[in-house]
């Protein structure tokens, strides 16, 4: 039986974790609060007032922090001409914002033959799937053995200072050498670099996240000054943190 788009809006009180596969291409926007992304190697962040679009078939575990809301649009099997990547995490233009407020009308026992319906969500397809061209890189590589997961874990919580590296091997029972080699071999990139973009996936979310002040999103991302922070972040983002804050680039 072929599927039909269709929409639902969803509010979580409480942490929560939930792992499936749709066999839909998939648009989960963030309304409020964080959501935290498992697929594969890589863990995305889902900060409030952005969406995700996700390949059909994709196995993703969904984590929530705390309160959150969300709407989900499960598209038909023709909506997009060609195959999704697996996870495309992007901004929303206000257009597409209220093109996703506007299908929650329409949930899964709608009437199959609703010309309007159809052709609205194809509209928000090509919406979505232009938007989706560019990312907004949020995503992490996952560590995959113990050891690894043990070190990453650390330096996540600690992103507001520079962590001793033979810290980190102590802590992961590796020798600096071997922890070292298992950066790159895991992860794909050195210490140093996932670690810098750890930082700034973290400022992403806080921008977004809440009301802090740039300089002090900075210091929580082991920035010592604003503007060594400014300049970063515009590097790794394309935007300031400012122009990110208010959906501004350039």
């Amino acid at each position: 039986m072929a599927m039909i788009s269709h929409a639902y809006h969803r509010v979580f009180d409480e942490p929560f974790e939930i792992e499936r596969a749709f066999d839909a291409d998939y648009l989960l926007y963030a309304s409020a609060g964080t959501f935290v992304l498992d697929i594969g190697h890589r863990r995305w962040m889902l900060p409030p007032q952005r969406a995700a679009l996700i390949a059909r078939g994709t196995v993703i575990a969904v984590r929530g922090k705390g309160r959150a809301t969300a709407s989900s649009v499960l598209f038909g099997d023709s909506e997009f001409e060609a195959p999704l990547p697996a996870c495309r995490v992007f901004g929303l233009s206000d257009l597409a914002r209220q093109m996703i407020l506007h299908v929650m009308r329409w949930d899964a026992g709608r009437d199959t033959g609703g010309e309007a319906a159809n052709a609205f969500f194809k509209a928000l397809a090509s919406v979505a799937g232009n938007l989706a061209a560019e990312e907004d890189e949020t995503w992490l590589p996952k560590p995959r053995s113990p050891g690894m997961a043990v070190a990453i874990d650390r330096m996540l919580e600690h992103l507001d200072r520079d962590l001793d590296f033979g810290s980190l091997a102590v802590a992961s029972r590796l020798s600096e050498r071997t922890l070292a080699r298992r950066f790159d071999a895991e992860l794909g990139m050195s210490f140093r670099d996932f670690r810098h973009r750890a930082r700034m996936v973290k400022a992403k979310e806080m921008l977004l996240a809440g009301r802090e002040p740039i300089t002090e999103i900075g210091l929580a991302c082991g920035f010592e000054s604003t503007s060594s922070f400014i300049k970063a972040f515009r590097t790794f983002a394309g935007a300031t943190p400012r122009q990110y804050r208010i959906g501004k680039t350039g």
